[in-house]
């Protein structure tokens, strides 16, 4: 048996058979739609598929759980007064000078 949990909407509530739908509960899980493949008459097989799949969320991370960045100055934004101050553009563009 393969049991899939899909994400749902705020509000929704838990769609699913009854037995996938009171792991859920217990697990704190509140929306959620579930889909199964396989021989789900087996009440046993049925659960320890569905606990497997609540399992494996587990693997995903999720914001919440990202490590704070901090981010570095490019060299640009680091040296931009530097450069600001010590190399002018000239005003006007270089023309070319004919010798005869």
């Amino acid at each position: 048996v393969t049991v899939r949990l899909i994400p749902a909407p705020r509000g929704t509530g838990i769609v699913s058979a009854p037995v996938p739908k009171k792991l859920l509960n217990m697990a704190g899980i509140e929306d959620c739609y579930t889909s199964a493949r396989g021989c789900t008459a087996t009440l046993g097989n049925f659960a320890k598929a569905t606990y497997a799949a609540i399992a494996n969320t587990y693997s995903y991370l999720t914001p919440d759980l990202w490590k704070e960045t901090t981010f570095t100055k490019s060299p640009y934004q680091e040296f931009t007064d530097y450069l600001a101050k010590n190399h002018t553009r000239e005003a006007g563009q270089k023309q070319e000078v004919k010798v005869y």
